[in-house]
Order: structure tokens, then C-alpha cells, then sequence
């Protein structure tokens, strides 16, 4: 079992959308001996991501690659099994683990801002070069200046749903079912979006709050799909007729979904948050 977060460490710098999953998998296989000591647990998948960045860390994007794993997958699996421990409540678990997503992302989009547009560039290119025929200059101009501005945000998403689906497989493995209708976020977090609307007031602050908005979005969209699944489950009981119609909920209909969980959020302040372990 020792070599599963050394090969998680190894995946996140491949792909740290897989590495996520798996490092969630092997914190649910020895979720009692991460909970003793989460850095004893964690510490063989840092090793790769330090070693590379320190051997390689001036050439290309390889710092950006190694910072990914380390701080984009690895911390979030540490900070998840942390916050487990104090209070062993597991939404507030998941929870913690997006904040250091969200904050990461940003801190990226400052880093790493240079090598993100290079290779938001290079794709262009590619993309240009092969399907020349199939690519409208007009809509690329238009769209591009958008795409490059949302950028930071679609990496930390991206990372924030391979976290819930790591959350997923993290229950299948410990053999706790996930109740869609326990996934219910502290209603302090609502806070976080409302006071994150004055940077829109300020041009120099438009990027971050764009970004901001987006990345604190996705928690409020995750409350509200979940609780439209158990909305749904009253109406459908064939699981694969569930998902297909949810997934074209998610991708039409994402904005109300938002606003239905952060509605759901205010209201259930005096409900108790489901996914306790103990």
C-alpha cells in the first residue's frame, strides 16, 4: 500500500485531474493510520513533485507541473485528511480541501502567469494549424480575450470536480454510502462570494474577481446538483436515467443550480451536515 501515494505523486504531475482520484482512493485505504498522522501518510507522494522541481525546476514549464501536484493535489489530500481528523465530518472535509484549491488557483494565475498564456498560445496555434477550415477567425477573436481571462479558474475547477469525484470513490472505499442530500456546505462560505462582489467596482480588480467568482461558484453548484439529484430520486429510480438527465442539468442549467444551492446553504444553517464518520 506504500506505493500507492508514491504513484499518486507520480500521476499528478502527469495529469493532476487523475492524480486527484487516486490520492483519494489511498487516503480511503488507510484512512485510519492518515488520520494518526496525515504527513506520515503523505509524505511518499511529495517525494517525485519535490525531486523533479528541484532537480528540473528551471527549465520550461516544469516548476508550473511540479507545483500542480504538490500544491494543487497534494496539500488538498493533506488539509482533507487534517480537517477529517478534528472534527470527522466529512463534507467539511471536502470543503477544506476546495478552499486550498480555490486559493492555489489564484495564487497560479499570478505565479504562473506567463507560462499559462504560452501555452494557452500554443494550443491556438496547434488548434489553428490542423483545422484551419473548421475554425471561424471572427468567433476566435471575439472568444479569445474571454477563454484567456477565465483560464486560472478552469484549471481550479477542473481540479475541484476531480476532488468530488475523488470524494466519491473516497466513500464507495471506506464502504459509507454518500447521501446527495448530506452535501451541505457551512453557510459561512456564502460570505466568501458576497465579499468577493465589491473587486468587480475596481478595473484593476476585475481579473481576480472574475476568476474569484467562478472558482467560489463551483461549492454553491456542487450543494445545488446534489440536492437536485435527491430531488430527482424521488421521481427516477433507474440510476443511469438519473445521471444522463443530470448531466444535461449541469451543463443547461448550471447557473440556477447555483443559486439553488446557495439559497440551500442559507436555509439549512440549523441542519445538521451529514457524512460523519464517527
Amino acid at each position: 500500500m506504500f506505493i500507492l501515494p508514491f504513484l499518486s505523486g507520480i500521476m499528478s504531475l502527469l495529469s493532476p485531474f487523475l492524480g486527484m482520484m487516486l490520492v483519494m482512493y489511498f487516503c480511503a485505504k488507510v484512512l485510519g493510520p492518515a488520520l494518526v498522522s496525515p504527513q506520515r501518510a503523505m509524505l511518499l507522494f511529495f517525494v517525485m513533485p519535490i525531486t523533479v522541481l528541484l532537480i528540473d525546476g528551471q527549465r520550461g514549464n516544469t516548476p508550473m507541473i511540479a507545483c500542480d501536484a504538490i500544491f494543487g493535489v497534494g496539500l488538498v489530500a493533506y488539509v482533507f485528511l487534517l480537517t477529517l481528523r478534528r472534527n470527522q465530518v466529512l463534507s467539511e472535509a471536502l470543503l477544506a480541501g476546495i478552499l486550498v484549491i480555490i486559493a492555489y488557483a489564484m495564487a497560479r494565475m499570478y505565479i504562473f502567469g506567463g507560462a499559462m498564456s504560452a501555452a494557452y498560445e500554443e494550443g491556438m496555434s496547434l488548434m489553428q494549424g490542423q483545422m484551419p477550415k473548421f475554425i471561424d477567425e471572427a468567433y476566435m477573436l471575439q472568444s479569445a480575450s474571454l477563454w484567456r481571462m477565465i483560464m486560472p479558474a478552469l484549471w481550479g475547477v477542473g481540479q475541484i470536480f476531480a476532488l468530488v469525484l475523488g470524494y466519491y470513490i473516497f466513500h464507495r472505499t471506506i464502504h459509507i454510502p454518500l447521501v446527495p442530500g448530506d452535501i451541505k456546505f457551512t453557510v459561512f462560505f456564502n460570505l466568501l462570494i458576497l465579499a468577493s462582489l465589491p473587486l468587480y467596482l475596481f478595473e484593476t480588480t476585475k481579473l481576480v474577481f472574475v476568476n474569484t467568482l467562478i472558482l467560489l461558484c463551483t461549492v454553491p453548484l456542487i450543494q445545488g446538483f446534489f440536492l437536485a439529484w435527491s430531488f430527482m430520486s424521488r421521481l427516477v429510480s433507474n440510476n443511469i436515467i438519473k445521471s444522463i438527465i443530470m448531466v444535461f442539468v449541469l451543463i443547461y442549467a448550471f447557473i440556477p443550480l447555483t443559486l439553488i444551492g446557495f439559497a440551500d446553504s442559507w436555509m439549512s444553517t440549523n441542519k445538521t451536515r451529514g457524512g460523519i464518520t464517527a
